[in-house]
């Protein structure tokens, strides 16, 4: 299943940490409520992105501009070298319901360099795995 245009937009962006706004004030040189505005829009599919946004989104976010491309020459996000942050499948999150929180959590502690938190919330992680079965099935 490949992601639409405006989830490859939306995931690239949170993985920058940027709210809509301040991505949209760097992308399209603009205040921070009308670029909020836009990419809202955007990532609603809403409003289509002209290949010169693309051009500025590929830029602000770091990315080559072939991960906009839908179909075969698309470039897959698993690919796409991070600037920080982990990429977590959909499939995975949905499969460890505690997980989001958990990594949100992470992030957060991470981004603050808070080495004490980053290894509870390690720990934490761990049991939803252990607890999920995972790691019994990975042993049989």
């Amino acid at each position: 299943m490949e992601l639409t245009l405006s989830e490859k937009i939306q995931l690239l962006r949170k993985r920058l940490g940027l709210n809509q706004g301040q991505f949209g004030a760097k992308v399209f040189n603009t205040s921070v409520e009308t670029g909020r505005t836009k990419v809202k829009n955007i990532e609603l599919g809403k409003q289509k992105p002209t290949p010169e946004d693309l051009a500025q989104m590929s830029k602000v976010l770091d990315v080559p501009p072939t991960v906009f491309h839908q179909g075969q020459s698309a470039e897959p996000l698993a690919q796409v070298p991070l600037r920080q942050g982990v990429l977590v499948d959909q499939a995975v999150l949905d499969r460890f319901e505690q997980l989001g929180p958990y990594l949100e959590m992470l992030n957060r502690a991470v981004f603050i360099n808070d080495e004490e938190l980053i290894e509870h919330i390690s720990a934490k992680l761990s049991g939803v795995l252990v607890c999920s079965g995972t790691l019994k099935a990975i042993n049989n």
